[in-house]
């Protein structure tokens, strides 16, 4: 039986591994990994053997049942011999009565009704031993049909247990680019499937289960980058049915929808939607009026929405609503613009720095209720057609990615202007409208920013429930100048935002979503002076962010959204701002990057307290920083945490240069995982991903561009 050979393969495997998954690192480390590993495939051999002892008490199950079967056949053989001749027997004394009363004198009727007593019991017992021959032939019959069914059995089992296989293989376009692998492909050489009987080889369905991961925790996926973009690297990275979803530029296409798994096969072109190389999902500034658009991207369950073009290059009047399902047949353009400019302007002129469709916030699919996103965009269908009509300005759309499903949400400002076309004056149209910014959803809700010539910019809230609809929360800055609100923010009951209300500067404010219950918080820097509250971020009910009261610098504050417990946690760098940035929250605590005197800027974490607030590690020693970047568009996501640690960039400040590293929020728990460019040379890893297990990111050297790279806590075993 060839399972014995497949699992002393398997153990040869485990004695040979060579137990290096990751960094170089000492004896003991390589023993540990090693151990771990031969642990792994132990568990996968326990397994087998399970599989295969299973089989073995199914057959001798079915060997000793054939056993008993065949024995109640001889049994009931002799029963039968003794069921004919006990039969025959009863067949002659009954034919003896007959003729003994056939020849009575019929005067002797005593002896009549005898005779006729004893072929009655005869007739009787003859009949009942018919009944028994019967029953055994009957018996007989069915013992025979289950003996034919267990040596069916016992013929399917043996054929399955000489059937068992494996086979070793390489593992290329399952596995990131640089690093490629093997692993054994454990199954039946039976021909289940596509695969082919007896050809030596465990294919498609004859695979039962395979043993062996991608060497390594750390990797290249792929080079896909190419060309002007090479030094760009993929970008805008959404997860989606386990896999995940980014822009990508192979130097041929320009900047389209990729798909990766996080191998080589794995990773492709979703569609060429722009053919030539400008690009769908490209970066493009008009100049004034229009604006520069940046692409933008989010998945639900089942569709993408992103931000991009479709047309012919040269032709990116503004950028559209595109939407994908991960197919090149499901990736198309939901069309809401055609044939205008800015020789087509109403009378108030466009609404400057307008590009398109954007400020995406999606709405993941719920029962029947399909994925949907919702945006700000301008409708503009100009011309002569049958489906031409007057702008509608920047507004609030939703969109479930077909024509039917995209509509109008909120339209805040009314179209009440004329515009020229071909010399002709219409009416009426907007070319303004009221650019929705900062959408965020809670609850049922949809809180955003938009701008009226007789609020300003003032808060909003549109319900999605029955009865909700548009609603201005408050007009924070009476009058039409506004309250510039910004960094909306949920938690608790309400959510969190910077505003000015005229008098106090821009401070932080708070809304239940009503005129009565949106205030400010607190005047942190008092008086008319603006504290400019920033980076928001949601802890438990309160709010961690940071502003400067006018004493201390910017600093790390904390707020439950009373004045009471709105306060500084501490004044981190005594001798002017520590400039917190990239704050995450993990575990109940929160961790950031911070400036002082003495350290630079480097890493920080607080629980909420001044005694809590403290330095991780000073990673750069000295006054040197280990992290010094703001975030930006090309800069996204220096910052994550992944799988229970914070993953971030950092730069030792020599050794290593910057490259990727990991905290648990412990000094000695601060560590580099990945040196991408090895020696001192820095990779500047970027766009930090969580998905499916493993950290995802961006990583440049001058050979290879900036690529796709990911890390994980490689399982084993890596068969060598």
């Amino acid at each position: 039986m060839r399972l014995n050979a497949v699992l002393m393969m398997m153990l040869l495997v485990a004695s040979t591994m060579s137990g290096c998954t990751g960094q170089d690192s000492d004896e003991g480390a390589d023993n540990s990994d090693l151990q771990a590993e031969i642990s792994n495939l132990t568990a996968d051999l326990d397994a087998a053997n399970e599989r295969a002892l299973a089989l073995d008490a199914t057959l001798s199950e079915a060997a000793s049942q054939l056993s008993i079967a065949e024995d109640s056949i001889v049994e009931m053989q002799g029963q039968l011999e003794n069921a004919d001749e006990l039969r025959e027997s009863l067949e002659s004394q009954l034919s003896d009565a007959q003729e003994q009363l056939n020849s009575t004198d019929p005067s002797d009727q005593s002896t009549i009704d005898s005779l006729q007593r004893e072929i009655s019991n005869l007739t009787a017992e003859l009949a009942n031993s018919n009944y028994q021959v019967s029953s055994l032939e009957e018996m007989m019959t069915l013992k025979n049909e289950e003996i034919q069914s267990l040596e069916a059995t016992i013929a399917a089992l043996q054929s399955t247990m000489g059937a068992l296989s494996y086979e070793v293989r390489e593992r290329i376009a399952s596995c990131p680019q640089d690093n490629p692998g093997m692993e054994m492909a454990i199954g039946y050489d039976d021909g289940s499937g596509a695969a082919s009987p007896g050809d030596g080889r465990v294919n498609y369905d004859e695979i039962q289960f395979t043993v062996g991961e991608c060497p390594g925790d750390s990797g290249m996926v792929s080079d896909l980058q190419a060309g002007d973009a090479r030094d760009w690297g993929p970008s805008l990275f959404v997860e989606m049915g386990g896999n995940f979803y980014f822009a990508g530029n192979d130097g041929v296409h320009g900047w389209e929808l990729w798909r990766s798994d996080g191998s080589v096969g794995g990773t492709y072109m979703v569609k060429d939607l722009r053919e030539g190389s400008g690009g769908s999902l490209t970066t493009w500034d008009w100049g004034s009026p229009f604006g520069i658009h940046y692409p933008e991207i989010v998945a639900g369950n089942s569709k993408i929405f992103f931000t991009g073009f479709d047309g012919e290059p040269g032709t990116e009047s503004c950028a559209c609503l595109i939407v994908s399902d991960g197919t090149a047949d499901g990736t198309y353009q939901i069309d809401q613009w055609n044939d205008w400019g800015a020789a087509y302007g109403g009378e108030n002129g466009w609404r400057p720095g307008f590009s398109g469709a954007s400020q995406l916030l999606v709405l993941p699919s719920s029962g029947f209720v399909p994925d949907r996103v919702i945006y700000s965009n301008m409708e503009a269908k100009g011309g002569q057609n049958d489906d031409s009509h007057p702008p509608t300005g920047e507004e609030l759309w939703i969109s479930d990615g077909t024509d039917t499903g995209t509509y109008l949400l909120a339209n805040i400002v009314p179209e009440d202007e004329s515009w020229q076309y071909s010399g002709v004056t219409y009416c009426c149209g907007d070319f303004q409208g009221s650019a929705p910014r900062d959408l965020i959803k809670k609850g049922n809700t949809i809180w955003f920013t938009a701008q009226t010539d007789s609020y300003g910019r003032e808060l909003y809230r549109y319900g999605m429930n029955v009865g909700g609809g548009l609603f201005l929360v408050k007009d924070i800055n009476e009058g039409t100048s506004g309250s510039n609100p910004m960094h909306l923010t949920s938690a608790g009951p309400g959510v969190f935002l910077s505003a000015d209300n005229g008098t106090l500067g821009q401070e932080l404010f708070y809304s239940l979503g009503n005129t009565f219950t949106t205030d400010v918080v607190k005047d942190i820097n008092p008086g008319s002076n603006s504290s400019n509250p920033r980076e928001l971020t949601k802890f438990g009910s309160s709010l961690f962010f940071t502003a400067d009261d006018g004493q201390n610098g910017r600093e790390l504050w904390i707020s439950d959204s009373t004045a009471e417990g709105t306060f500084m946690v501490k004044d981190i760098n005594n001798n002017g701002s520590s400039s917190p940035n990239w704050l995450r929250v993990m575990d109940d605590t929160l961790f950031f990057m911070a400036y002082t005197e003495d350290y630079g800027r480097e890493l920080w974490k607080s629980d909420g307290t001044a005694e809590g607030t403290v330095m991780v590690k000073d990673i750069n020693p000295g006054n040197n920083s280990s992290f010094y970047w703001t975030e930006s568009f090309f800069l996204l996501e220096l910052s994550l945490v992944h799988d229970g640690a914070l993953y971030f960039s950092a730069d030792d400040g020599g050794e290593y240069g910057v490259e990727v590293w990991r905290s648990d929020g412990t000094a000695n728990g601060t560590e580099l995982v990945v040196d991408a460019t090895p020696g001192n040379e820095s990779s500047w890893p970027a766009r930090y991903t969580s998905i499916g297990g493993k950290l995802y990111f961006t990583s440049y050297s001058e050979d290879r561009g900036r690529q796709l790279w990911f890390y994980w806590d490689n399982p084993g075993p890596v068969i060598g």
